[in-house]
């Protein structure tokens, strides 16, 4: 399982909680011999990483196998020379910067239980995509996270993240990971229109403070 983070914070685990105890009604997870995909959006900061590798390793720890497939890992452009070409030409901004088809095939390949995917790995240092073997015969919950993934991914259950990229400044700002720059807020003005609009998709919403605030749609 690739994992945003080490540390399981109490803020995230209790939302990991709480999002399997709101899921328990969901009649799709009440198939045993069913392969279940979860997919988390939000916008950037907004907490999906954390959330979708915290839910991943409740449900492990619970008895049910589960893995994560980054967004973030399917971008056409490694972040760096991503940032270079959005500075370039705003246009290109939104879902057709990830190769969907990609995660799309590797989703599919998880339902059919599939060993040997070759999945990509960002490399943040390097700037580069590696490449790594995932095993998904074992595997019985895929959580699929990123900015437009409810859109984009065929999933059983959907959860979106309110929190804004006005409200989760100080965490993008602590993660030092992201590019500072002018055109970045500009980035997130249009990313916004965009992710926004997948919140009437969600099965789940869960608003800034990691709180579910809505559940069915």
């Amino acid at each position: 399982m690739t994992s945003a983070s080490s540390t399981n914070h109490p803020e995230h685990r209790a939302l990991a909680l709480a999002l399997i105890a709101a899921t328990a009604a969901n009649d799709t997870l009440a198939q045993p011999a069913s392969r279940i995909v979860i997919a988390v959006a939000g916008e950037s900061g907004s907490g999906k990483s954390v959330t979708a590798v915290s839910l991943a390793r409740e449900l492990t720890a619970s008895g049910d196998l589960t893995e994560v497939l980054h967004q973030d890992d399917y971008f056409i452009r490694p972040p760096a020379a991503n940032h270079a070409h959005r500075a370039a030409d705003l246009t290109s901004v939104g879902p057709h910067e990830v190769d969907f088809d990609r995660l799309r095939a590797h989703v599919a390949a998880f339902r059919r239980g599939e060993r040997g995917v070759a999945a990509p790995r960002v490399n943040y240092g390097k700037d580069r995509f590696d490449t790594e073997p995932r095993d998904f015969s074992s595997v019985q919950i895929l959580v699929v996270e990123g900015t437009y993934v409810l859109a984009s991914v065929a999933a059983d259950i959907r959860i979106f993240l309110a929190a804004t990229s006005d409200d989760t400044r100080e965490r993008r700002r602590a993660r030092n990971r992201d590019i500072v720059a002018p055109v970045v807020d500009q980035v997130l003005a249009i990313e916004h229109r965009i992710i926004a609009a997948q919140c009437e998709m969600a099965d789940i919403v869960v608003d800034r403070d990691f709180r579910i605030v809505r559940t069915g749609r």
